[in-house]
């Protein structure tokens, strides 16, 4: 169905996010930049709470390219600084909070009966058919 499809793009999308937002932690750059790490936090954040893995996407993309760079300009010379606190706390919260929902089980874990459920129901389904053939 389409929304077990959706529902996978948007955990694939989410696990991108957690992992770009792991980053954040140990970025160091002139800090001027983080003004545009932390409105990336921001659209990361909505887009999560929204559950719209396409904008979880853009907004995980617009997390990475505004982190450190890989070949520096002579318009950086400003020192480099860690996360600002309220950043690092806000990313870390991200992180949590999108771990936790993939790791749990969703509500109604494919009771009823939809294709595409988690590994354990097709491993049911699959006893099951095993079970009713040889009935």
């Amino acid at each position: 169905m389409t929304e077990t499809a959706t529902g996978n793009d948007f955990g694939e999308a989410a696990r991108q996010a957690a992992s770009a937002l792991r980053r954040v932690a140990a970025w160091r750059m002139p800090a001027s930049r983080w003004a545009a790490v932390a409105a990336a936090l921001d659209a990361v954040g909505q887009s999560w709470q929204a559950r719209d893995g396409e904008r979880l996407r853009l907004a995980t993309a617009r997390l990475a390219l505004a982190g450190p760079r890989l070949v520096a300009t002579r318009h950086e010379d400003d020192p480099l600084v860690p996360a600002p606190p309220e950043v690092y706390e806000r990313s870390n919260l991200l992180v949590t909070e999108i771990l936790n929902r993939l790791e749990a089980p969703p509500p109604g874990g494919g009771e009823d009966g939809s294709p595409g459920g988690s590994s354990d129901d097709v491993s049911r389904g699959a006893s099951d058919d095993g079970d009713g053939a040889g009935a």
